[in-house]
């Protein structure tokens, strides 16, 4: 059974969470958590908190194409995206506020986890 991380607000969950997944080396290689499906987020619950019933997973994603993408899902009994996009917020006011016209995708698996990502940092330099 995962054993997950419990705090008392979103904010303090949001606090230690971010810290792990900023750090470049907790980022996670896409093609690799394609071929190990224990490396990927929602099966590692260093990558998860919980408030509550509210589940949270975040990561830092390169694709193979070095791409950086954030990813941040929650997860909890009835939960709409609206009100995944308050928790989003409220996840991000401390280290990255959102701002008007942020693009974000969202997702909802069959697993009724509502995912949000967006690009983390700009396009990787060409030669």
């Amino acid at each position: 059974m995962l054993s997950i991380q419990e705090h008392a607000t979103v904010d303090e969950a949001s606090s230690e969470l971010l810290d792990f997944v900023l750090e470049p080396y907790n980022w996670l290689s896409l093609p690799r958590t394609g071929m190990d499906p224990a490396a990927w987020p929602g099966q590692n619950t260093l990558y998860q908190r919980r408030v509550g019933s509210l589940r949270i997973c975040a990561s830092v994603d390169v694709a193979a194409t070095l791409d950086v993408f954030l990813h941040i899902a929650f997860r909890a009994p009835g939960l709409t995206p609206v009100k995944a996009a308050d928790h989003l917020e409220s996840f991000l006011k401390q280290r990255l506020p959102l701002t008007p016209n942020s693009e974000w995708q969202v997702e909802v698996d069959e697993r009724r986890w509502i995912h949000f990502s967006r690009r983390y940092a700009g396009p990787h330099l060409k030669a």
